[in-house]
């Protein structure tokens, strides 16, 4: 799923080591690599939302409150 996602790119990979050689900041919390939702890409918005509806029905209000890390899918994370 990660992969059709990538391909799609509906999700964004930055390796944070080749920012580091470069001399750039890491991005998001500083480990390997930071993903993020595209925020260009309008799929993201489709599936932002559709994550957002499956996991309600699966978790609960409370439950997907807890299972969630990231409030905002679109900051690198």
């Amino acid at each position: 799923m990660i992969k059709i996602l990538r391909f799609l790119r509906i999700i964004q990979t930055v390796s944070n080591e080749e920012r580091h050689k470069k001399g750039l900041k890491r991005l998001g919390r500083g480990y390997f690599e930071a993903h993020r939702l595209n925020p260009y890409n309008p799929f993201s918005y489709i599936t932002a939302i559709l994550i957002l509806v499956i996991g309600l029905l699966m978790f609960g209000v409370v439950g997907f409150k807890k299972e969630i890390d990231n409030i905002n899918p679109f900051k690198w994370d």
